[in-house]
């Protein structure tokens, strides 16, 4: 978990940003997708919930714990596809959505991809273009109701820091949001190597 923004004495919210580790906290993703594209945006179920969700990497956002945003991510061949970026309506105004784009695009490039893509509504052009992305070509597509456009960021990456099979194998054990730190497994090592199991080359029995 990275903290954004921390409390500093004022009424300022502890802004923190997460990789969905767990079914709650998938299940939060869900609640706010539900929330800002079914009941703002009049999408159809089985549109929003297109069949996708279990083969992507979903990030939380939090506002003094509760949830706020989430975006989720696909990992195709040689680029990231961020989708399904929402914001609850009452956070809209605290300029959230900028910071949780660059620690998701920060997330891709830890991870050794060099570009993002997303489908942006016409009206949100703009914004994206001051995010740092740039329109692909001059396409513009509809899906869902709405007008898009495909644009793309380029991420600088560093190939000595990049996860690799030639890395310590104890980092690509670490949680996928968490590559810079020890991670639980690495804790375990403290017990040594007893390796217990049952005896599994013992004769099977029958009654």
């Amino acid at each position: 978990m990275t903290a954004i923004q921390t409390a500093d004495g004022s009424n300022r919210p502890v802004v923190t940003i997460k990789l969905a580790a767990t079914s709650d906290e998938l299940m939060q993703c869900f609640a706010l997708r539900a929330a800002v594209y079914m009941g703002e945006q009049q999408c159809p179920y089985w549109e929003e919930f297109d069949g996708n969700d279990y083969s992507a990497s979903h990030l939380m956002l939090y506002v003094d714990g509760e949830p706020a945003a989430s975006i989720r991510i696909r990992w195709f061949g040689t680029f990231a596809k961020f989708e399904r970026a929402v914001i609850l309506k009452r956070y809209r105004s605290m300029g959230l959505f900028m910071p949780f784009c660059e620690w998701a695009k920060e997330f891709a490039r830890k991870k050794g991809y060099t570009k993002v893509y997303l489908h942006s509504q016409h009206r949100l052009w703009q914004i994206m273009e001051r995010g740092g992305f740039k329109k692909l070509d001059d396409r513009v597509f509809h899906f869902s109701d709405h007008e898009y456009g495909a644009f793309i960021a380029d991420l600088e990456v560093d190939e000595k820091t990049v996860p690799s099979i030639h890395s310590d194998p104890m980092i690509l054990n670490r949680p996928e949001d968490q590559l810079d730190r020890p991670g639980i497994l690495e804790k375990s090592m403290d017990r040594g190597a007893t390796n217990p199991h049952a005896d599994w080359m013992a004769p099977r029995t029958t009654n």
